[in-house]
């Protein structure tokens, strides 16, 4: 092989290595980062109901395990679908409270994680999940309770059991739950939620809520019937943290390191090419 031929060579794999990038981040990349559609997965979470007796008109204190479980079934029009399986149990007695107990088909945007309407068994609004490449800026949340979405405000940037996180902060008071169905009361919920989310994956390794209901029934009076307080298991932080730092990994040598080790190594063969090929003139 003559030696302009070679220098041609260095210069033809320098650009075909550019190219693979650039089609690997752009067109293969955003394609892979999409929710699985085979979708798995299972939070617990532990707390505290407070419901409201109707015999004694006081609020009973019920320690409660929660598990949340969400499972894939099928890609409809691009959007995916999911069942969503809700089983809480007595934390002291084990026993399954199926009053609280909840199954939801739902439809998701695969990229946005965004719920899409038309899809699952209602039209939600706002994210199921946060999105990757998480910004440190407002999202809204699909709250079941409060039936709409609701602003989850960016509000600080800190280390969390060896990653770095990014904090958001649900707060709302007295949004309206509509009327009471026995006595035709104004229904509000007062809600908060502290969330921890690593900002590359956007998977939330760190969740705590608490919500009360109540009625009025005389304006500027609330009497709450039921309040919850929830937040994730130790052993579910553990695994998020886990799946978030690994995925964290891959994600930054998928659409980042090695996007730039090889646009790097294309753009210096194809300049050694080129000064070997002025050289030999």
């Amino acid at each position: 092989m003559s030696s302009r031929g070679m220098f041609g060579g260095w210069t033809i794999t320098g650009l075909v290595l550019v190219i693979l990038a650039l089609i690997w981040v752009l067109a293969i990349f955003p394609v892979i980062s999409k929710l699985p559609s085979d979708l798995s997965e299972t939070a617990n979470l532990e707390g505290t109901y407070h419901v409201m007796d109707p015999t004694t008109q006081t609020l009973q204190e019920i320690p409660v395990n929660v598990e949340r479980h969400y499972e894939a079934t099928e890609i409809l029009d691009g959007v995916l679908i999911l069942d969503q399986t809700v089983t809480t149990t007595h934390a002291l007695y084990g026993i399954e409270l199926e009053d609280f107990g909840l199954e939801e088909v739902l439809g998701v945007d695969r990229t946005t994680r965004e719920y899409v309407a038309g899809y699952g068994d209602m039209d939600r609004s706002g994210q199921f999940s946060f999105p990757s490449d998480l910004k440190q800026e407002s999202y809204q949340l699909w709250n079941p309770s409060a039936g709409t979405d609701l602003e989850a405000k960016f509000v600080a940037e800190e280390e969390f059991e060896g990653i770095t996180v990014y904090i958001f902060q649900v707060i709302e008071e007295d949004l309206d739950i509509g009327t009471q169905e026995m006595t035709g009361f104004p229904q509000v919920l007062d809600t908060t939620m502290e969330l921890r989310v690593e900002p590359v994956t956007g998977t939330t390794v760190y969740s705590i809520s608490n919500s009360v209901m109540s009625s009025i029934p005389v304006p500027g009076t609330k009497v709450p019937f039921y309040s919850s307080t929830l937040q994730f298991t130790d052993e579910t932080i553990a695994e998020l943290v886990d799946k978030a730092s690994s995925g964290r990994t891959m994600l930054l040598w998928a659409s980042v390191y090695g996007f730039w080790i090889v646009i790097g190594l294309g753009i210096a063969l194809m300049l050694v090419g080129v000064v070997k090929n002025i050289r030999t003139k």
